[in-house]
C-alpha cells in the first residue's frame, strides 16, 4: 500500500514544472527501494496501454434469405 501511495505522489509531482526534478529523483529512489515491484507495476502499465485490440474473430454461418 505503501508503494502505491508514493507512486502516486510521484506522479502527482510530474504534473507540474517545478518539482518535476523531484519526480524523477524520488522514481528513481523508488526503484531503488522496491526494485522488483517497480518493474511489474511498469509491465502491468505498459501491457495495459499497448494490449492488443480483441478481433472478432469468428462469425456464426447465417442461412440464405428467400425474400
Amino acid at each position: 500500500m505503501e508503494f502505491i501511495t508514493l507512486v502516486v505522489i510521484a506522479l502527482l509531482c510530474l504534473l507540474s514544472e517545478n518539482t518535476r526534478t523531484f519526480a524523477i529523483v524520488f522514481l528513481a529512489l523508488l526503484f531503488l527501494a522496491f526494485p522488483l515491484t517497480f518493474i511489474a507495476v511498469l509491465a502491468i502499465v505498459i501491457y495495459y496501454f499497448n494490449k492488443p485490440k480483441r478481433m472478432k474473430l469468428y462469425e456464426p454461418p447465417t442461412l440464405p434469405r428467400n425474400d
